[in-house]
């Protein structure tokens, strides 16, 4: 499985290996403010000694906004005569804190510094670092619904079984590792939503769609407007009304359903038209947490028909067996088909 973390996109900033040197280069970014020729000499020598420097402070530089706002907001209790120890023993590394004379406005800058080592830890986050994972994981149990709120207003609804991945840093990708959701996404032309599912990824064109994702398969059907299909060899787009099944071998077929159908467990119905009975078997495993088992010979049984999730498990396997012909015996959570 590609992580998510090797989709993130362009935007997100860069790594940095060492967080003194991201101290380094927002105390550099504040001093330079109001340099004079001396400062500006030492900041290149600073910029020469290692090329990480200019990553560093480029990528400071480009959230000076955000820095910015924060600072202005950030009071702190110390007075500009105050004199803190240094905060690293290497004297190059130190250079940036401890330059020239020690009077008010130098220490007013030195405290800029340490305001700004705390502000990365906000603005920056842990993400610069080596180790350090801002993806996050949200399951659902067997018979479990959830829906989860996106800070850019989009919305999504796990069905049960279901494990999806997001990303602190890009509120605009997830990654589904396995079960169904329903996707209802606000569409951003210029920042798309992601759906990462292996090496497979659908890309928004401002749309609801649902999604499934099994060991063997995965599943994709649009109710509203459009999605597109990035497989491993091909790249389809698929509007209302469309559903493209994927297997592990990049091979797809796409159907065209009831627009009602698509994401309708989310209703509390399943609704089938010519659909393998194995699907039938693990959608029900999702909603209403059962495990039916088929004999091998059925698993690849068409099966069209309506199947009413959110009443009792009992009358829901008296409607199965009505629509497939066959006695369903009842074992707790385990069903099984009889043979004879």
């Amino acid at each position: 499985m590609i992580p998510l973390n090797s989709y993130r996109r362009s935007r997100t900033m860069p790594a940095i290996t060492d967080r003194a040197m991201v101290e380094q280069a927002i105390a550099w970014h504040l001093r330079l403010k109001d340099a004079d020729e001396n400062a500006w000499i030492e900041f290149a020598e600073w910029l020469d000694a290692d090329p990480a420097h200019n990553v560093a402070y480029e990528t400071v530089t480009d959230r000076d906004a955000d820095m910015s706002t924060v600072l202005e907001k950030a009071t702190f209790p110390f007075g500009v005569d105050h004199q803190p120890q240094a905060e690293f023993s290497n004297d190059d590394d130190s250079r940036a804190y401890d330059v020239g004379d020690e009077g008010p406005s130098r220490n007013r800058w030195r405290w800029g510094a340490l305001a700004a080592s705390i502000v990365v830890a906000v603005l920056f986050g842990l993400q610069m670092f080596p180790g350090w994972d801002s993806t996050y994981p949200i399951e659902t149990a067997v018979g479990e619904t959830r829906t989860v709120s996106l800070a850019d207003g989009s919305e999504i609804r796990l069905n049960g079984s279901t494990r999806i991945v997001l990303d602190k840093s890009d509120a605009r990708l997830v990654e589904i590792a396995r079960g169904e959701a329903r996707f209802t996404v606000e569409h951003d032309e210029l920042d798309p939503f992601t759906v990462i599912a292996g090496e497979q990824r659908l890309v928004d064109i401002g749309t609801v769609f649902n999604v499934v994702r099994t060991d063997q398969q995965f599943r994709v059907g649009v109710a509203e407007g459009a999605v597109r299909f990035e497989g491993m060899a091909r790249t389809v787009e698929l509007r209302a009304g469309d559903s493209l099944a994927a297997d592990n071998r990049g091979r797809i077929e796409i159907s065209q359903r009831p627009i009602t159908a698509i994401g309708s467990w989310a209703d509390g119905v399943l609704v089938y038209d010519q659909a393998p009975l194995e699907q039938v078997a693990d959608d029900l495993s999702r909603s209403i947490g059962v495990s039916l088992e088929l004999p091998r010979r059925m698993r690849s049984n068409k099966f069209s028909g309506v199947i009413q999730t959110d009443g009792e498990r009992e009358a829901v396997r008296a409607r199965l067996e009505e629509l497939i012909g066959k006695k369903i015996v009842a074992d707790g959570t385990r069903w099984s088909v009889e043979t004879r």
